[in-house]
């Protein structure tokens, strides 16, 4: 870093003056003056204090931990692995350096001069009547933890609608509530209920899906299963759903991977999987989900549409029957379509749901899913007079047309994915499609572009972790 404002600083005290002018360029509250007033610095500290906690109880613990396994299998990429493990021992050990903590807590402006200090080695001088000289470790680290503040910023600052999920996933694992088993929670009557107003907002969001949801779910004792109804006659037999909200860390991951990364482009916040008893019935439950209003053509994100449970046109053919026969028996008919026909539309299918496939260099080869994205709209209403957010499943929200109340339309991202149980096991938790195996390479991605040249993990030995991975997760 090399910032124009910090050229001409000569000794601390200016520094640390350019410095607040920077981070008022950067939404702080500076009053135009060359302090930063406590109420700010305040906020910054929080922000320096999120980064820490990701960087030291998540990021570094993940890579260190699956970096050990790598390594153990001493193969190919054994050296790769082992200097990475290196690299990051010594970047906890800079994090946890206590006198760079101090310096850093003392005042959050220091993070600018620390960072621009190799560009700029006099901006310490006569920091409390010394001339501190700063290691390059502490440079990089202070670059390192500004990046990553920015991204954990931009969520904040990009997206208000991004910002509350994530205080929503902070909200629930407070309440060790775990953010990849929501379908089973409680929303028909929530015992928790958050009071920020933030997490409130994204809580009714998410509950008034569910709700949405669950209205066309039973569960039938001589199935042993769930069923979706469609309304009109067709019913579609589910073996589990799962629901996650993407948690903080993960939003931090995803912008940071890459430079393009922005807040308003995460549109899986929620993810919502059905497992089925049969990969047949994938198209049935997709366009029961359509009858049912949770899914809407308008709403959904064209270009996400994709498969990768079928491999060829015919691959397809019993999962068009099925979805005709379901189409004529929700019309009062039981017409059979000949295989001529089948033929020629499952060809249409698979070529329409295989012509978006996403190209994605960290994610896994093996994923045997169909998918979409949609934006769910929904409605959030206020009482008129206290403005408080009605939540569904409370006396206040079924009462809600005894009052006056104030309504307004929003949007819930929602990534939806049909799988049968055998496909979804034998692809998303093995091998190198294995989730922790997908996030690894995904930190890795980070951790370079945080880190480097610091730790540096390189693109031509990605080949190899993925079959390495492979035996890990095998």
């Amino acid at each position: 870093m090399t910032p124009y404002l910090l050229l001409r600083s000569a000794g601390y005290r200016v520094a640390l003056r350019q410095a607040t002018r920077m981070m008022g360029n950067r939404g702080f509250d500076t009053q135009g003056t060359g302090e930063l007033r406590p109420r700010e610095k305040a906020r910054a500290q929080a922000y320096i204090r999120q980064v820490r906690r990701y960087f030291l109880d998540w990021l570094l613990p993940f890579v260190k931990k699956q970096l050990a396994e790598l390594a153990a299998l001493k193969l190919g990429n054994r050296g790769h692995y082992q200097a990475c493990q290196q690299a990051i021992g010594k970047l906890q050990a800079t994090l946890a350096d206590e006198e760079l903590r101090r310096l850093i807590d003392r005042d959050p402006r220091h993070l600018f001069l620390l960072a621009s200090s190799r560009k700029y080695p006099g901006l310490f001088h006569g920091y409390r009547g010394r001339d501190l000289v700063i290691p390059e470790a502490w440079q990089r680290m202070a670059c390192a933890i500004l990046k990553m503040g920015h991204i954990i910023k931009s969520i904040e600052e990009d997206s208000q609608d991004i910002h509350d999920y994530a205080q929503l996933g902070i909200f629930l694992e407070s309440r060790a509530r775990r953010l990849d088993d929501l379908f089973k929670f409680n929303w028909e009557s929530p015992d928790i209920l958050p009071d920020d107003e933030a997490a409130r907002r994204a809580f009714v969001k998410v509950s008034t899906f569910f709700h949405k949801l669950k209205e066309s779910m039973t569960f039938d004792r001589g199935k042993s299963c769930l069923v979706f109804n469609s309304g009109d006659g067709v019913e579609v037999d589910i073996v589990d759903v799962k629901a996650r909200l993407k948690s903080p860390e993960s939003m931090f991951t995803k912008l940071g991977k890459s430079v393009e990364g922005e807040a308003h482009d995460i549109r899986d916040i929620l993810a919502i999987t059905f497992l089925l008893k049969s990969r047949e019935d994938t198209l049935t439950l997709f366009h029961a989900l359509q009858k049912r209003g949770v899914i809407l053509q308008e709403n959904t994100v064209s270009h996400s549409i994709t498969q990768t449970l079928f491999d060829t046109p015919d691959d397809m053919i019993e999962a068009v029957r099925r979805l005709a026969l379901a189409l004529s028996r929700s019309e009062g008919s039981v017409a059979r379509a000949p295989m001529r026909q089948l033929r020629a539309e499952a060809r249409e299918f698979f070529n329409a749901l295989n012509v978006n496939a996403r190209q994605n260099a960290d994610s896994a080869h093996g994923h045997r899913k169909f998918q979409c994205k949609i934006n769910y709209s929904l409605p959030i209403h206020r009482d008129a007079a206290t403005n408080q957010i009605l939540v569904p499943g409370t006396a206040d929200y079924a009462a809600r047309d005894t009052r006056q109340v104030r309504t307004r339309q929003h949007t819930l991202g929602v990534e939806l994915r049909i799988s049968d149980r055998q496909s979804w096991y034998a692809s998303e938790l093995k091998g190198e499609s294995h989730h922790d195996a997908y996030r690894f390479r995904q930190l890795l991605a980070l951790m370079n572009r945080l880190f480097l040249p610091s730790f540096d993990f390189p693109r031509e030995a990605d080949a190899q972790l993925r079959r390495d991975q492979g035996r890990v997760f095998g």
